[in-house]
């Protein structure tokens, strides 16, 4: 089994910390996984997309990922390649269909219920990783401890809107 996921995003959302705590979440659970970000000199706001494997065999591929077998998606003004099977989206009551299982969920709120906001920009990274993990049927507890290492210090709010987006988020 190889899973590859694309992650698009807006600088400073989050979206490549994100790929981070699902391949540490992978990792602990046993699977060989990889993340790795494409972004140049963009600065907060730009369109930023970040790459996951998740595999039960070593990872030998380093290239981005065309056509991935999920697409998360923190922004709905974002496009994106391919027909996934599955789309993990951020949206506020919006409707997002035409694609295979979406697990739609409103990140943006529970993030500003967390206070994971920075200079007014909401950091949607965590929520949406718990919304991720969920679709991807990752160990909500696996999850939790990858945040806390990626994190450190700073991840009880992180972990807090993780936890909620993980419990509340449904296939739509």
């Amino acid at each position: 089994m190889l899973l590859e996921i694309s992650i698009y995003c807006r600088g400073g959302q989050g979206g490549v910390t994100a790929a981070r705590i699902l391949a540490a979440t992978a990792m602990l659970q046993g699977y060989y996984s990889q993340s790795m970000p494409q972004f140049g000199p963009e600065r907060r706001g730009a369109e930023v997309r970040a790459f996951l494997r998740i595999s039960d065999e070593r990872i030998r591929r380093k290239c981005p990922i065309t056509y991935p077998d999920v697409v998360i998606l923190f922004d709905l003004k974002l496009s994106f390649n391919g027909n996934p099977e599955t789309v993990v989206v951020n949206c506020n009551g919006s409707s997002f269909t035409g694609h295979g299982n979406v697990f739609a969920l409103d990140a943006t709120e529970i993030t500003r219920r967390y206070g994971l906001v920075n200079a007014g920009w909401p950091i949607l990274g965590p929520a949406m990783a718990g919304t991720a993990a969920k679709a991807l049927d990752l160990d909500p507890r696996c999850l939790l401890e990858a945040i806390r290492l990626e994190l450190g210090d700073k991840a009880d709010r992180s972990v807090k809107a993780a936890e909620e987006a993980y419990r509340v988020v449904e296939c739509v």
